[in-house]
């Protein structure tokens, strides 16, 4: 806990949040941790888990309505579908459709959309995307069907070159593929601004987002927006590894997915490919439940109480506020590290808290990332990460497909976890000599 007046109820409530997550204090084998690497997938909230096994040990496999197990698999899919909805602000539950992954629901989404696009289209990918929203694109219609696909690039401190992006739209572009944050620099995306800006140059061009690295730090409202399709994945939303894809019904019942033939032609089910994984369904209703009981957690005993979509936009709104200082924290003591032992990439300004979130991709002078990894482990207990991240920004903007270190925090954190953070990366900054930010080993 601080030393401090606390700067947001999160901080005195920290107990109490860190307490839902078994996993917060030690790994798998028993030794003690920081864990700073939510961005390659966060930790499971308690409950998650005991439905996860729950579903799998008693849980019909298949829906229906004559037997009581498969009346309560059914109701469950239904269930979650408009738990969702309501983590989105969709319109309703038959919007949504379970996936294996994100990376798999948008795959499956480039290729539903042939009888869509057509064949003199041009479509545009961003590098500050996740691969998983690039390659889907440039295979299915690129390879696949030779269609024209643009590259958004990025600026020098890592956020999307609007400029640069808007001069590759025009009246044949069909669709942007484009994150809401940066899984590389932490970069967010105003999307409502972006898309508005788009459709001025081609008013029927398609929007899909991966919100992938964005879903556990702020409110994701897919109305508000103006986008047509949507992903985001249960593991980094403190519960299962599964995707999920939101798209306007409208669009949606105009693909031709991959469908085996008996499966019929409507939604939701006609975007799924076999059997859903009802254990991770489960355990995503108990992600999301676990939300709303931080949002009744931080509002109170006797608060007014706001119906599902209004606690999902209050608990996402207020943790995108703790996560603000946070960052704000970590950028201010990247500041006083000596920059011939450190080297930030993304937004450094502390008074730009606001545009990012708290993922930061950084190199140590003298070490390759895997070395940085290595020592932060052995030396502080600290756990973060090292390679290319499958994010764009890395591997083709900064030309480094052998990777980088990125630690990444969540609302779990606190301030102390920051300083202990800072400590041991100042230690290695000023241990490892070498000029600049970059091995010479990398």
């Amino acid at each position: 806990m601080s030393d401090r007046a606390p700067f947001h109820p999160f901080e005195t409530l920290n107990p109490s949040i860190r307490a839902r997550f078994p996993m917060i204090e030690r790994d798998s084998g028993g030794q003690p941790r920081i864990y700073l690497n939510t961005g390659a997938g966060s930790l499971t909230v308690d409950t998650a888990g005991l439905a996860a096994r729950d579903a799998q040990g008693r849980l019909n496999p298949m829906p229906g309505a004559v037997i009581a197990g498969e009346a309560e698999t059914a109701a469950l899919h239904g269930r979650v579908r408009g738990l969702v909805a309501d983590f989105l602000h969709a319109r309703e539950g038959r919007e949504i459709s379970f996936h294996q992954s994100a990376t798999a629901a948008l795959f499956a989404l480039a290729f539903g959309l042939r009888a869509t696009i057509p064949p003199s289209a041009n479509l545009v990918v961003t590098d500050l995307d996740h691969m998983a929203n690039v390659s889907p694109w440039e295979t299915v219609w690129g390879e696949g069907r030779g269609l024209e696909i643009r590259r958004a690039r990025i600026t020098a401190e890592g956020t999307l070159d609007r400029d640069h992006l808007l001069s590759l739209v025009d009246a044949r572009t069909a669709l942007l593929a484009v994150t809401s944050a940066s899984n590389g620099t932490g970069t967010l995306v105003p999307l409502r601004e972006l898309v508005a800006a788009v459709r001025q140059r081609s008013p029927q061009c398609l929007v899909a987002v991966d919100a992938v690295h964005h879903a556990p730090h702020g409110v994701l409202d897919v109305g508000a927006t103006g986008i047509d399709f949507l992903v985001f994945s249960g593991y980094k939303l403190f519960g299962p590894m599964m995707g999920v894809l939101w798209g306007r019904s409208e669009l949606l019942e105009r693909l031709r997915p991959y469908r085996v033939e008996t499966n019929r032609d409507v939604l939701p089910g006609k975007l799924e490919m076999g059997m859903l994984n009802n254990a991770s369904i489960a355990a995503l209703e108990a992600a999301l439940e676990y939300l709303l009981w931080l949002a009744d957690l931080e509002a109170g005993p006797g608060a007014a109480s706001a119906d599902r979509a209004g606690k999902f936009r209050a608990v996402m709104t207020s943790i995108a506020k703790y996560e603000r200082t946070i960052t704000r924290l970590v950028l201010e003591g990247f500041r006083r590290l000596d920059p011939s032992g450190f080297q930030l990439f993304g937004i450094a300004d502390p008074d730009r808290s606001g545009e990012r979130v708290p993922t930061f991709a950084f190199d140590v002078a003298g070490l390759t990332p895997t070395e940085t990894k290595r020592r932060l482990w052995t030396e502080a207990g600290i756990q973060i990460a090292d390679g290319n991240h499958y994010s764009a920004a890395v591997y083709r903007h900064l030309n480094r497909p052998g990777g980088i270190c990125r630690a990444s925090f969540a609302h779990y954190d606190s301030a102390e976890t920051v300083r202990d953070f800072l400590a041991a990366v100042g230690r290695l900054a000023r241990s490892s000599g070498g000029p600049g930010g970059r091995s010479e080993k990398d």
